[in-house]
């Protein structure tokens, strides 16, 4: 996080500033007050799961329908994404899923309570291929540690991406955290039985590789 308290400041009102409006939006309006993420859901819900970058939302949508029991909270800073999710969730009937439209890399431990996801996915993150911009991608030993701390005990990350170096970078941060277990294999080329959205699809459709990383916070 920037240390400046003017920038934070700044970056704070941007944050909190958006278009969309709706009742499944959950929009941080105090700083330091941390989203009720247990009051947000309805109340039969019992596990959590939190997706940073959701895209146009088939992943959500598709996991959500197969468990309702399961609150599905999808960060995306692209409104136009938000609102392509939203008239899914609707057409299907679906309280299971909210929105959040700040970008996660800005305020993400003053928003979130500490362990209370069960699964975090981040699929197809930018991969910021020139060196120079390296310092932007997602995957960063100070978001691994916010990411831990969000996950319950036993908790899971999934990951994805189709760039074999970020692929790579992401497998030797990890080595880095011992909170964080593989089991098996450190990466998988396939991922039977989740979903696929059509972003993966276009990328499978383009001889793409595909790595998939699995890892758990330990009991």
């Amino acid at each position: 996080m920037l240390v400046n308290p003017e920038i934070q400041e700044k970056l704070w009102k941007f944050t909190i500033r958006s278009s969309y409006k709706s009742d499944y939006l959950l929009q941080p309006n105090e700083r330091g007050k941390k989203i009720d993420l247990k009051n947000s859901f309805p109340a039969h819900t019992k596990n959590f799961v939190l997706e940073l970058g959701s895209g146009w939302g088939e992943v959500a949508i598709e996991l959500a329908k197969n468990d309702q029991q399961t609150g599905y909270l999808l960060m995306e800073k692209k409104v136009n994404r938000i609102i392509h999710t939203e008239k899914q969730r609707k057409t299907l009937g679906l309280e299971n899923i909210r929105y959040m439209t700040v970008n996660f890399q800005w305020f993400f431990d003053e928003l979130l309570e500490k362990e209370i996801f069960d699964k975090i996915i981040i699929n197809f993150p930018d991969p910021w291929p020139k060196k120079k911009h390296h310092k932007n991608r997602l995957m960063q030993p100070h978001m691994i540690q916010q990411i831990s701390s969000l996950l319950k005990p036993g908790g899971e990350l999934l990951f994805a991406t189709d760039y074999g170096p970020y692929a790579r970078k992401t497998i030797s941060l990890f080595r880095k955290f011992p909170e964080f277990l593989w089991k098996d294999k450190e990466y998988e080329f396939e991922r039977p039985g989740f979903p696929i959205s059509f972003f993966e699809t276009e990328k499978r459709n383009e001889g793409k590789r595909i790595y998939y990383l699995k890892r758990t916070k330990p009991l």
